[in-house]
């Protein structure tokens, strides 16, 4: 039987990465709203946000191995990692027609492996008459 702890790890990171992420909206809207201070906010929290994401990433090798979960949860948050890298690269080169549209694909797939991580179930070994039997 797979060990059920493993799920835990990835949930409660990705779910951090995923509020650190959306802060970074709340922190671009507010920056455009004239507290400019909220930049330098921005900034900071992008890095904090990256690394939140790429210990997601290593949490969802756990959840396979030992886990034995499903496999995609593996390159879908090392995916969002190398996005989460990228965005905070065109961030810094203030190419904002890749920054903000990025920003919000980042924020959808962060939003979506948080919400599959909450719902998934990691499956048990139903034990069987025989498989009782052959235990015993």
């Amino acid at each position: 039987m797979p060990p059920r702890w493993v799920v835990w790890p990835f949930r409660l990171l990705i779910t951090l990465a995923a509020i650190l992420l959306l802060l970074q909206a709340v922190l671009a809207g507010q920056f455009l709203s004239g507290v400019y201070a909220s930049l330098a906010a921005h900034a900071a929290n992008a890095p904090l946000a990256g690394f939140t994401v790429l210990l997601a990433a290593v949490a969802a090798v756990l959840l396979r191995w030992p886990g034995r979960g499903p496999w995609w949860p593996m390159p879908a948050a090392f995916g969002l990692f190398l996005l989460t890298g990228f965005q905070i690269g065109m961030g810094y080169a203030r190419l904002l027609a890749v920054h903000i549209p990025l920003g919000v694909s980042v924020i959808m797939l962060a939003g979506f492996l948080t919400g599959w991580s909450w719902r998934y179930r990691p499956a048990t070994v139903a034990r069987t008459a025989a498989a009782a039997e052959a235990a015993a």
